[in-house]
């Protein structure tokens, strides 16, 4: 991977925000809204149960960085395609990782930024002080959020590449799917068995349980934080040669060329 190709496709996709006022709008809008909405709900539950409204204010906040995070990556690729500028990036040789890297790189600064301000917020505002007294635990889940969101949207990108793009949907409702099954408000026993099973293999499961234990005791233990990471490592670890699968195939059968 060359870095100035990387560098050189995120100006771009920050010039397209930046031209785009509904896109830099859209960053911070829902986010913003969501918290302010649980937050307010937070404080109208602590007559009759804090941890429970805090629970559930603390989830919203990586709800929200998760999407924005996975979103940020798909959004960008589907842009190229409806606009018809993916041919373009791939005729200048960019490889199929400088491609995905340039967007989750761009993806990890915009989120990150979301992220501190919707902490900021709880916190100033919602008494969501846990996050402030232990700022290390939270950085853990947030990136345990990030590697899950990752691993997803380059999954989601293997799946529109290789199958076309009526599948571009995937980009904005697979998250919702994968955090139903994660069961983010909840212990995964309230599930079925056979959806148990398949809720210990979704890659946000192990950090909204570690997030209702922080939020609930005030830390987390180390087996908490590294169950959080064991299944978003994985996605990650098989996303990518996936990627790389489909864009094969997508070259080779002229799918990126012919994609409008």
């Amino acid at each position: 991977m060359k870095w100035y190709k990387i560098k050189a496709l995120m100006w771009r996709d920050l010039m397209v925000i930046k031209r785009s006022k509904w896109r830099a709008l859209q960053l911070f809008y829902f986010p913003v809204t969501s918290v302010i909405i649980w937050g307010l709900f937070a404080i109208f539950s602590q007559q009759f149960a804090l941890e429970a409204g805090l629970i559930v204010l603390a989830i919203n906040i990586f709800w929200s960085f998760s999407l924005q995070s996975q979103s940020g990556i798909n959004n960008m690729m589907n842009e190229d395609v409806w606009s018809g500028s993916i041919k373009q990036i791939m005729t200048t040789g960019i490889s199929e990782l400088e491609y995905i890297f340039s967007r989750i790189i761009l993806s990890i600064i915009t989120s990150f930024v979301i992220l501190l301000v919707l902490l900021g917020m709880s916190v100033f505002w919602f008494n969501l002080s846990v996050v402030a007294a232990n700022p290390a635990i939270t950085f853990y889940f947030a990136v345990s959020s990030l590697v899950a969101s990752i691993g997803l949207a380059i999954l989601i990108a293997a799946v529109f590449i290789y199958l076309g793009r009526e599948y571009v949907f995937l980009a904005w409702t697979a998250l919702q799917l994968f955090i139903l099954l994660s069961a983010p408000f909840y212990p995964v026993e309230i599930f079925p068995e056979p959806i148990r099973t398949i809720s210990y293999a979704m890659p946000y499961t192990g950090t909204f349980i570690g997030i209702r234990e922080f939020v609930t005791t005030g830390s987390a233990s180390g087996a908490a934080v590294l169950n959080s990471f064991i299944v978003p490592i994985v996605y990650l670890i098989i996303s990518i040669p996936l990627l790389k699968i489909s864009f094969r195939r997508a070259k080779r059968t002229g799918i990126l060329v012919n994609i409008d």
